[in-house]
């Protein structure tokens, strides 16, 4: 007979015929209870005739049974908070679409207060009020040609250059590009009679902005200009001010004049003394002058 364990043997390990009672798979068992599968490796047997195994059998057997029946409840605990951060989510994302399409609505309507908003201030030099330009005090109107030789040129310049310097006081808006008077280089000056006698205050100047430009640059655009009141036709004029047309801003750019009383005017003159890099012409596109 081989050797037995005393401590086994106080156990009930073996039988009276001195052979183990447990088998080496429900050795297995006991040390890997929490292994899955270890209920199929019990000898079913074995453990009805020594109760002490059936109740370690069932008492395992219980424990899965309550893992079991716990697993599908932490699962949607787990699965509920996940979802709940992925519609937040979802949620959030779509509130910054919607934030983004405001945006640009505002954006546009911003744009569209900036074209139209000096017409809701009173202009002195608008032509449908009784101004007008007074051509032989203004500068000429560019020209491609050099030279004019021929009579129909010559008649044909006579009659486009008033009617283009017309452009600048007619108060077009929007404003559409080519829709504008031009002058031959980076100075020139436009003479206006006003409809009113006027205490000027403000002066707006427009120019299509870049996006509107085929080129994507409004070089021809005038930069510094003076403001020149009169009361008449022959004098030299009172200087009112010096002012900087922004490429980059809106399209209509209006100014408060830095020497604003200076009396009442009836004719005002716009000299142009740069532009933003065009050396052959400059554009004029509208000019408008508020006052009281």
């Amino acid at each position: 007979m081989l050797r037995r364990s005393l401590r086994l043997q106080e156990a009930g390990y073996y039988t009276e015929q001195g052979t183990p009672t447990v088998c080496y798979k429900e050795v297995i068992c006991r040390v890997f209870q929490r292994r899955k599968g270890c209920v199929d490796s019990i000898d079913h047997h074995e453990s009805i005739d020594n109760p002490q195994h059936t109740s370690n059998f069932q008492k395992w057997t219980t424990r899965y049974s309550r893992y079991s029946a716990t697993r599908p409840i932490k699962f949607i605990k787990w699965l509920f908070p996940l979802l709940w951060s992925a519609y937040q989510l979802i949620h959030f994302a779509m509130l910054c679409m919607q934030l983004n399409e405001v945006q640009q609505e505002l954006q546009i309507y911003k744009q569209q207060m900036i074209i139209f908003a000096p017409d809701t201030i009173p202009n002195f030099a608008s032509e449908s009020q009784g101004a007008r330009v007074l051509h032989h005090l203004s500068s000429d109107t560019y020209w491609p040609q050099k030279d004019i030789g021929i009579v129909w040129d010559k008649i044909f310049y006579w009659w486009y250059s008033p009617k283009a310097q017309r452009r600048v006081i007619q108060g077009h808006s929007p404003l559409q590009p080519g829709n504008c008077w031009t002058f031959s280089g980076e100075q020139g000056h436009l003479f206006i009679s006003l409809s009113h006698r006027v205490s000027i205050t403000k002066v707006t100047l427009g120019h299509i902005a870049k996006s509107q430009s085929i080129h994507g640059h409004i070089a021809s655009a005038p930069r510094e200009f003076s403001v020149y009141g009169l009361r008449t036709e022959d004098e030299e004029g009172t200087f009112l001010g010096k002012l900087v047309y922004d490429q980059d801003g809106a399209a209509f750019q209006t100014f408060d004049l830095p020497n604003p009383e200076q009396g009442a005017f009836r004719h005002v003159m716009l000299r142009i003394n740069n532009n933003w890099g065009n050396v052959d012409y400059t554009c004029l596109y509208s000019f408008r002058v508020h006052g009281n």
